[in-house]
This record gives structure tokens, C-alpha cells and sequence, in this order.
């Protein structure tokens, strides 16, 4: 069977260094830098042919004085869900007070317990090392996270461990992953916006957890990006909770700023997205319309949720509905859903749904015959126009050319003659015509090549 481990301990003690160093997932390491973990995070650690599940979780005694009871419950709730804890210290400071009060905190949930002794290299104190084993723990390992070798030999002993424990298992069993003996389908999402718009209520929703992810009325209340997962319907929707990304002049603090360019280098690994805008502001920000742009960029289909519906009146919505079809005018293929993440009735099967829908549609491969119909057609209603004499350009046919983005290409002769104007009413009668739901189509157009070009005459 799969069991859990959690690492405990307080602020800057190693433990999302460890964290990383054990698991193949991905969590946020600031040296020096406190009250960085929020949420806690799960990955699987993989050791030769076993593997078990690691927690990852912010500290005792969070520095984030709005945010201590949501932290607490936090890691609460991961102890609660864990087999083990991996109870880690700092080896520069010695035993403290601190360390003494979590480790009474942890014998009253009676679980075992395993200490790791951490940066042992920045000490040559011996008696500081030492003090920990007054807590009369069994299982002791001194490491340095940062070293590699200590890391190496490190897993080499909890692998020894648990396998006399009969706890864990072989790994080959679990390379693919199936439902009903059925191979299940794996989507990764994004979930992007401003602060404070309800990102980290929706995953929770999604996820059927109302405690998964910290929430709350403070703005930036998400740090790292933090990944949960929910299976419906034999599909494994993979969720990314960002931070909220403000203007670029509204970001003061080094942290916040790291954040979000954390946030932004991650969506290069995901297959859809959602922006979140929030409909208490009334009007649509271009703060909105840029992270847009944003997501367009890296090529995946997104879906506009606009959520808090339900405190706008009737007058406020029909006036947002009309801002938001006038700010994202030049966008095609794009649908609003106007829900509250709170209230609304089946948001989860809802949700999941329509992220299938949209995700098997961007892969959707388009026969070429078809899109030789399509621009025949578009050519028929509205022929290219000659520019400054040049020679006439003639398009031909059109194949499929890939997705994230779907791009189309257009084969043809003196195609370089084509003006903006027409190329932009080419890519919206395509985008008309094949409706591909959040997703922005991409034309390339290739001249064809001429076999006699360098031919000589006789």
C-alpha cells in the first residue's frame, strides 16, 4: 500500500530543500527568506523501484501573523492524512525552545516520528548536534540538504527503513495510471488572475476540498505555486494555483515580485488555462486584457471565468456584461462564464467538463481537404487585393500545421504580396468557421516552389 510522510518543522529549517531534493516535483526555495511555503505541497518520491507520498508544509510558527490559523489548520490537516512525519531541525542553532514545543505538539497526534538533523555543515559544534537527542527519538539522520552525497546516502537509509517496516511498494505497478483498467487521460491547468479574485476558492471546489488550499480576504494569500489534482470522469485534471499578478508599478516587495515571475515561467508546462476576473470591480482592467495577452502567448486554449456574479444587481451585470464584449472585441473564439465559485449549483461538473471539452478540442487534428474548402470559401467572398502592381498572389490549399497554438498553413504562390489587412480576415474566417473554442489560430503562409526556378533554357 501507499503511505504518506510530512516534514514538519519551523521557519527556514530546510524542509521545501528536502522537499525538492526527494520528490520529482517542483516548490519554490528562497535562502533566508521566511514564511515563503503557505500551502502545504505533495509529491512522490520515487527510490529505485519504491515510492511513497511526501508533504511538504509551512511552519509552526509562521511569521504571517493574517494567515497563522489558515497555516495551522494547514498543517494540521497534513499530520492528520500522514503515516509518518519527518519531524526536521536546524543543526546551527541547536535544540530550542521551539523545536521542544512541536515535538509535544506531534506526540499528542501519536504518530512516528523520524528526526533529520539539517545543515550540519554550518556547524562544528558537536554539543548542538547532540542536544536533539534528548528528544528520545529512535530514528535520527544528520544531512545537509544543499549536499548532494548527504542526500544520496539519505535515501539509501529510509529505503532500508521502510522496507523493514513492509511499507513500501514496488513502483512499476504505478507507471501508468488507470481507471477501471482503462488508461486515463492526464490535464494540466492553470488557474491565472489577479489577486484576490478566488483562484485558490475555485481549486478547492474543483477538488472537493474546502480546506486544500489557504483562502481568504487578503490579497496575495497564495506564494508558490501550488499543484492538486481530482479525477473525474477517467481524466486526471491537474491544477496550478498561481499568484495573483498585479501591474508591474503595484509590486513593491522582492518576494511578490519572485512569485509571479514563478508563476509566469510555469505556464509553459500546462495544456489549458483559466483567468479568473473578479465582477465586484464592475468594469473590466487592462491589468485583465494583459494577462490575457499573456496566456495567448504560450499558445494553449484559456477559459474566462468571471466569478462573484452573484453580488453584481441586475443593472451591474447587463453594464459588465457590455464592458467585457467591448474589451475583448478583438478576440475570436472566446466565451464568458459568468458563475460564483461560491454559490453556483454542479460549478465542479461543470467546471470539469467544459475543461475536457475545450482540452480535446485543441487537440483535435483538422483534415486538409476541409481547410482547402474553408480558405476556397474565403477567397470566394473576397479575393486578395494587388498592392502597388505587385504580382498577384494565389493561394492554393491549406493543411493542418500543429497545435498550442492550431496553426493552419496556406500554400500558394507570391504569398510575401498578401496585405496585413487581408492575412487578418483570413485568420478570422478560418477562426469563424472551425470555432475552436479558446484557442487562438495561427496562419503561416509558404510559398510554393517553383522546379524550373534555376533552370536553364537551351
Amino acid at each position: 500500500m501507499n503511505f504518506t510522510v510530512s516534514l514538519i518543522g519551523y521557519e527556514n529549517v530546510g524542509k521545501s530543500t528536502i522537499f525538492n531534493n526527494l520528490t520529482d516535483e517542483y516548490s519554490l526555495v528562497l535562502k533566508k527568506m521566511k514564511g515563503v511555503t503557505r500551502d502545504r505541497k505533495t509529491g512522490k518520491v520515487h527510490l529505485k523501484k519504491f515510492f511513497f507520498t511526501l508533504i511538504d508544509n509551512p511552519s509552526f510558527f509562521s511569521s504571517n501573523k493574517v494567515l497563522k490559523k489558515e497555516i495551522l489548520l494547514q498543517i494540521s490537516l497534513s499530520i492528520k492524512n500522514s503515516d509518518f512525519i519527518f519531524f526536521v531541525v536546524n543543526a546551527k542553532y541547536g535544540l530550542t525552545y521551539k523545536d521542544r514545543i512541536i515535538i509535544e505538539k506531534l506526540r499528542k497526534k501519536k504518530k512516528k516520528i523520524i528526526l533529520i538533523i539539517n545543515k550540519i555543515d554550518k556547524t562544528k559544534n558537536l554539543d548542538f548536534i547532540n542536544d536533539f537527542y534528548a528528544l528520545g527519538l529512535k530514528e535520527i539522520y544528520k544531512i545537509s540538504a544543499l549536499n548532494l552525497k548527504d542526500i544520496y546516502f539519505f535515501k539509501k537509509k529510509i529505503v532500508s527503513f521502510f522496507k523493514k517496516k513492509n511499507l513500501i511498494q514496488e513502483n512499476s505497478l504505478f507507471k501508468k495510471e488507470t481507471f477501471k483498467n482503462i488508461e486515463i487521460v492526464k490535464i494540466k491547468i492553470a488557474i491565472i488572475g489577479k489577486p484576490n479574485v478566488g483562484k485558490s476558492t475555485l481549486i478547492n471546489k474543483l477538488v472537493q476540498d474546502n480546506n486544500r488550499l489557504i483562502t481568504s480576504n487578503f490579497p496575495g494569500t497564495t506564494g508558490d505555486i501550488i499543484q492538486t489534482f481530482t479525477y473525474y470522469d477517467q481524466v486526471k485534471y491537474i491544477f496550478f494555483d498561481t499568484a495573483g499578478i498585479r501591474r508591474r508599478s503595484k509590486i513593491n516587495s522582492f518576494l511578490e515580485k519572485f512569485f509571479v515571475k514563478n508563476s509566469i515561467s510555469q505556464l509553459r508546462k500546462i495544456d489549458l488555462s483559466i483567468l479568473v476576473i473578479d465582477s465586484s470591480e464592475k468594469v473590466v482592467s487592462n491589468q485583465n486584457l494583459v494577462l490575457w495577452n499573456l496566456i495567448n502567448k504560450f499558445g494553449f486554449p484559456v477559459i474566462i471565468l468571471v466569478n462573484k456574479w452573484d453580488i453584481l444587481t441586475k443593472t451591474e451585470k447587463i453594464s459588465f456584461k457590455e464592458n467585457i464584449y467591448f474589451r475583448f472585441r478583438f478576440v475570436k473564439n472566446i466565451k464568458f462564464y459568468f458563475v460564483s465559485f461560491l454559490f453556483t449549483k454542479n460549478i465542479r461538473k461543470f467546471l470539469l467538463q467544459l475543461i475536457k471539452k475545450f482540452y480535446f478540442i485543441s487537440k483535435k487534428k483538422i483534415n486538409s481537404s476541409f481547410l482547402t474548402k474553408i480558405l476556397y470559401l474565403a477567397l470566394e467572398k473576397k479575393k486578395p487585393p494587388l498592392l502597388n502592381r505587385k504580382k498577384k498572389s494565389t493561394l492554393k490549399y491549406a493543411n493542418f500545421g500543429g497545435i498550442n497554438p492550431p496553426i493552419i498553413v496556406i500554400h500558394g504562390n507570391n504569398l510575401d504580396n498578401l496585405s496585413l489587412s487581408y492575412k487578418k480576415y483570413l485568420n478570422n474566417f478560418f477562426s469563424c468557421h472551425l470555432n475552436l473554442l479558446g484557442s487562438s489560430l495561427k496562419l503561416e503562409f509558404k510559398n510554393s516552389r517553383n522546379p524550373f526556378h534555376n533552370k536553364k533554357d537551351y
